[in-house]
């Protein structure tokens, strides 16, 4: 539902197999997708396969990070684009629906999604602000078109919060119906989430065998694709649905807790992007990162205390020092952001939201080591090295992305984040 309901809000904004550049680095404007990433530049298209394949083109890109990467409903990373996946090399990808048997241009790859709706979010590396336009006018070159019919190009134009589009077809929506809530509050629903399950099955019914023995398990009391429990039960089954969706998700904000003390008071997943069997990482994920990418592509880690186990405040000033030679081992880049408690930016004076190996004029110290310093006041030195935090509480997302394999064999530890005032 999350996946859904995500896909909803940015199909009634952007429309469907619309792909839409983002034309500046994301602040804390509308609060759609946590944790987001202000690194890069993203893409962002929502599938409909029902309509057809789509096929996405993509020019050689050699000078700078960039990945597509696809997520069906069930928020699995079925497929990749980029310079990890593909060498950044040029080509042609078939977007399919399950089930689809259709003809491919010869020399084209094809990729088949496990779901009818497929959500695309691509990302560049933008090295500054000094870089936007360079990176804008890579992102214009990629096309987006459906497999049999008139390609979607035109002229880019403007679209909503700092986004334009590569398509000019006139804007359509998933057609789901009735008004659903945010990404974030499904289990606000009460017994109609398990209605609105029921709808987003009808249109992406399960596709692993993990998913459908799971889904069969409450068949008994009419959960499944295109039941409606909560309008069709009695009173007694909908108090039973509703304490349901209540005790999931407190199971699932128990897992997030359960996680808040880590190695330095950080927190890493290596088993994310690709979930099996593992519903409930899948459930945290979602609830406070949704879209992740598999950690061969990057790895998230988390944190919400200091070195000493003690909550984040903004009230207070802090250092993270990497010693000489144990900088996050990454092919590509990593970055250090910092978010409020809900995981969404929190705007401060200076617009900065990360640091991190690409930001200009890092400075280390004489013996190599390097400081980073995060406050939420302008510190009198360390300009250069300075993360604003919020002035409350707050959270901190380290991004390795293309790690190496230290990170990926769980070896690498980052260093605690320390407070510095008494």
């Amino acid at each position: 539902m999350v996946s859904m309901r995500t896909a909803e809000t940015f199909s009634k904004a952007i429309g469907v197999d619309h792909l839409v550049n983002q034309t500046n680095l994301t602040g804390p404007g509308p609060q759609i997708v946590v944790s987001p990433n202000v690194d890069t530049l993203y893409s962002v298209a929502v599938l409909d396969l029902r309509r057809g394949p789509e096929m996405l083109t993509v020019p050689a890109i050699q000078n700078r990070y960039y990945v597509y990467q696809f997520l069906d409903m069930f928020t699995q990373s079925f497929a990749y684009v980029g310079t990890r996946a593909t060498a950044g090399r040029a080509g042609s990808w078939v977007v399919a629906a399950p089930g689809w048997h259709g003809q491919v241009p010869t020399g084209d790859s094809v990729i088949r999604s496990s779901t009818p709706v497929v959500f695309l979010l691509g990302r560049f590396l933008v090295f500054g602000e000094t870089d936007l336009p360079a990176t804008r006018a890579m992102m214009a070159q990629v096309r987006l078109a459906p497999l049999n019919g008139a390609p979607s190009l035109g002229q880019s134009h403007s679209r909503p919060n700092g986004t334009e589009s590569t398509a000019t077809l006139p804007a359509t929506q998933l057609g789901l119906g009735a008004a659903r809530g945010s990404p974030q509050n499904v289990a606000q629903a009460g017994a109609a989430f398990f209605d609105e399950l029921g709808d987003d099955l009808a249109v992406n019914p399960p596709t692993t065998s993990a998913d459908r023995s799971e889904l069969d398990r409450f068949a008994s009391l009419g959960v499944g694709p295109g039941r409606h429990p909560a309008a069709n039960g009695t009173s007694t089954r909908r108090a039973a649905l509703a304490r349901g969706v209540s005790e999931g998700a407190a199971q699932v904000l128990r897992a997030v807790a359960s996680t808040s003390h880590g190695v330095n008071g950080w927190v890493e997943h290596l088993d994310v992007g690709r979930y099996s069997s593992n519903f409930l990482v899948r459930a945290e994920i979602a609830q406070t990162g949704w879209g992740s990418n598999i950690p061969q592509e990057a790895v998230y880690i988390n944190s919400s205390r200091d070195g000493h186990g003690d909550p984040y405040s903004g009230s207070r000033s802090y250092v993270m020092r990497f010693p000489a030679g144990s900088l996050p081992p990454a092919k590509a880049f990593w970055s250090l952001t910092a978010y409020g408690p809900d995981r969404f930016l929190v705007a401060n004076a200076e617009d900065r939201y990360s640091i991190g190996s690409h930001t200009p004029r890092l400075q280390t110290n004489p013996d190599g080591s390097l400081d980073l310093y995060l406050q939420a006041t302008l510190p009198s030195a360390h300009t250069s090295n300075w993360l604003p935090i919020p002035t409350d509480e707050f959270t901190l997302t380290m991004r390795i992305y293309l790690p190496l394999p230290p990170v990926l064999l769980g070896r690498y530890r980052l260093p605690p984040v320390e407070p510095t005032d008494p």
